[in-house]
């Protein structure tokens, strides 16, 4: 377990969304360690406003990757990117939101997780592809990719970039699992401000996320491509993609 010390500092605290984090810190397995303050993970970044907005502007970002669906983004709105001077891409991991109404029926939750991440890097092969290169981008960082609770289609990729840096899988589950008291905060919210929208909706146990879920999808990773560069590779990521990336995000 990371130390409190470390958790705060990884902890953007903002008032009105509860899942942006620093991705720094990690350390890899050839000795080297994920830089501070250069790649963040986020939740519903497009309610950003006031004192939020404030707090964001001084990370500096340059990047912003919305990795949520057509009609989330229809629906919600966009990143702040003018206000901020961010350049912008909507970039989504998939094509509908996940449909929960048998969920009663579903199996265990990290096996249902295990197999929607699946799916996902599957259909989101183009997103990935397409967000690893603008993070290794000489001008790229600091970034933040985000979805609408910052879990599951953030938690892949984020999985998939500390992975693609050498990051070992304790700390990439570890890093997952930090979701699970930030989203039961904006499932709060949610409830308070739509009680009736598909993040209340949505079963408890599947909002956990829980590691057991990650852990199932790095060893399927494993099983079907090798390692994540691996899996990588075979959507397309170049290595020339992958050592810009280590160039800029690890010291």
């Amino acid at each position: 377990m990371a130390p409190a010390k470390e958790v705060r500092m990884r902890d953007i605290a903002l008032v009105d969304t509860f899942n942006l984090r620093d991705l720094g810190g990690y350390p890899t397995r050839d000795g080297r360690v994920v830089r501070w303050r250069r790649l963040f993970r986020g939740a519903a970044l497009h309610r950003l406003d006031g004192a939020d907005l404030e707090t964001v502007r001084e990370l500096g970002l340059t990047t912003a990757i919305d990795l949520r669906t057509d009609g989330e983004v229809r629906a919600t709105g966009t990143f702040p990117f003018e206000p901020l001077a961010t350049t912008f891409h909507h970039l989504p991991m998939i094509e509908r939101i996940w449909d929960l109404t048998d969920a009663a029926a579903i199996a265990t939750p990290h096996d249902f997780l295990r197999d929607r991440y699946r799916d996902m890097l599957h259909e989101g092969a183009p997103t990935i592809a397409t967000a690893l290169g603008l993070l290794a981008r000489p001008d790229g960082l600091p970034a933040v990719f985000y979805c609408a609770a910052g879990k599951d289609r953030t938690g892949v990729l984020a999985a998939l970039t500390l992975g693609a840096l050498g990051v070992e899988d304790d700390a990439i589950v570890a890093d997952y699992h930090l979701s699970k008291e930030r989203v039961e905060r904006i499932r709060a919210r949610a409830r308070e401000a739509r009680p009736s929208g598909a993040m209340v909706a949505q079963p408890p146990a599947f909002m956990q996320a829980p590691a057991e879920a990650m852990e199932l999808l790095l060893a399927w990773i494993r099983e079907a491509h090798g390692s994540i560069p691996g899996y990588l590779a075979a959507i397309g990521v170049e290595d020339a993609t992958l050592d810009a990336l280590r160039a800029q995000l690890l010291r």
